[in-house]
């Protein structure tokens, strides 16, 4: 009995040691799959700071192009009834532009609105030009003539939409790798690409 039960017990031991290196195997490979899901996280996440970056500064501009909407039509206001065509396209615009965050629908709404605003606005500073009303208040013709036309112009540039397209294709380009792609198995997302100027008005 004695010798059967050692017996066994070897039999087990040799089981139990024929097991172990499939185990170790199958750790091993999750553990490198983990590291590299992990590593590939860290490493595209923070070069999505760039992304971050690039819209940050387009933010910033088109929050310019809001405030200079507002007091477009401050001025606006005084002189054409709400409901006038050329205030109805600048408000629009304006409500585009203040719903901006960083994903694919909002951006692209945000920006097209933006790129809108600066004939919308164009066409309502020359209709305020040409109100008589306007002409006969010095202040006012002064904005209309002078202060808001460069306003307009100031934040009118693309150049802050082409910093963030740049860092958005730059992004995206390499989420095309193998780490891009392991990285996006971890939630990580491309970047959402900006409306191109021929979308505008179509």
């Amino acid at each position: 009995m004695a010798e059967q039960a050692v017996s066994e017990e070897k039999t087990y031991t040799k089981e139990k040691k024929e097991l172990d290196p499939r185990i170790a195997f199958a750790i091993m490979v999750v553990m490198i799959c983990c590291a590299l899901l992990l590593g590939a996280n860290k490493a595209w996440t923070k070069n999505h700071q760039a992304v971050e970056s690039g819209y940050a500064v387009l933010a910033d501009n088109l929050e310019q192009r809001v405030e200079t909407a507002y007091n477009l039509l401050t001025v606006a206001g005084r002189y054409l009834p709400s409901d006038h065509a050329q205030i109805t396209a600048v408000r629009r615009d304006l409500q585009q532009m203040q719903s901006v965050s960083l994903s694919n629908d909002a951006l692209n709404a945000a920006v097209a609105a933006g790129r809108q605003f600066s004939s919308d606005a164009t066409a309502l500073l020359s209709t305020l030009a040409a109100n008589a009303s306007v002409q006969a208040d010095g202040r006012d013709s002064m904005y209309v003539s002078l202060m808001l036309p460069q306003a307009v112009e100031q934040c009118g540039s693309d150049a802050a939409i082409n910093t963030y397209q740049e860092a958005a294709d730059s992004f995206n380009k390499g989420m095309k790798s193998f780490s891009g792609l392991l990285a996006r198995l971890t939630g990580v997302e491309l970047a959402p690409d900006v409306a191109s100027a021929e979308t505008v008005g179509s």
